[in-house]
């Protein structure tokens, strides 16, 4: 876990250079804090540019980009190309994992476990 405000500041300090702040979630998002549905959240920051991989597919070949709608208009003219991007089966996929987190009450879950946790490894 980060110190309170680590990421913020370290956001500010690469964009005041000119970067671009990216984050990836992938050991994190998705609940797993069991706080915030992406990890990010509880240092008051958003990235530029967030990466999901295999989480989001749980098991399914399955990534993701999130980014700024001016980090995603930069590739209007170029040709990008992925093999498995956009298709129909892995979006099905991937929204079938949202789907079970949100109805498992998974976030809540992990909450719970956390806690539990903590509170034995404190005795």
């Amino acid at each position: 876990v980060f110190p309170e405000g680590y990421l913020k500041a370290v956001a500010e300090r690469v964009r005041a250079d000119g970067g671009v702040f990216a984050l990836d979630e992938v050991q994190v998002g998705f609940g797993r804090t069991g706080t915030h549905f992406w990890a990010f959240e509880a240092q008051d920051v958003v990235p530029d540019i967030l990466t999901v991989g295999k989480p989001i597919g749980n098991g399914f070949p399955l990534a993701a980009v999130v980014c700024k709608r001016a980090i995603a208009a930069s590739f209007d003219e170029c040709q990008y190309f992925n093999t498995a991007g956009g298709n129909p089966v892995s979006c099905a996929a991937g929204l079938a994992v949202l789907e079970a987190i949100d109805e498992g009450r998974l976030q809540e879950n992990a909450r719970k476990q956390g806690e539990r946790l903590l509170a034995g490894l404190r005795e």
